[in-house]
């Protein structure tokens, strides 16, 4: 018989062979959005209490390669968490050049300071902004 007479007795009262195709596929899609839903729990567990981030640039000064800039990344969160900050030239912060930094350790209500190197914008001084993201 399949699938043990058709899933159960009580599922099925008629005693058909055969399980409905809408049972088999009932029980597929309910497994799908259970396990969504663990996934939406837990994600939401794991990512609770981080950020807000915040970035400014600092300074910037030239350097071999391209522009070395000091960046303050601010975490507003209860947790301590490391992000993204996309630098860009501050006169064309929307579709213009831009480069992703990755933060360290960000302590949770607390400001760090880092200094990374910039290749994207060449070897002349230029205005930066910092954009810091949030989970």
């Amino acid at each position: 018989m399949a699938l043990d007479v058709a899933l159960c007795e009580e599922c099925n009262p008629l005693g058909l062979k055969q399980p409905a195709t809408t049972q088999v596929h009932a029980i597929a899609a309910g497994g799908i959005v259970l396990f969504v839903l663990f996934l939406a729990i837990v994600g939401r567990l794991a990512l609770g209490g981080i950020g807000p981030f915040t970035g400014q640039v600092r300074g910037v000064a030239l350097a071999t390669g391209g522009l070395e800039v000091t960046v303050a990344v601010t975490n507003a969160g209860s947790t301590a968490s490391s992000t993204t900050c996309r630098v860009v030239q501050a006169s064309r912060a929307v579709g213009g050049p831009g480069q992703l930094l990755q933060t360290p350790n960000v302590p949770a209500g607390q400001t760090i300071e880092f200094t990374a190197l910039l290749s994207v914008f060449g070897g002349r001084l230029v205005d930066l902004a910092v954009d810091c993201q949030s989970p």
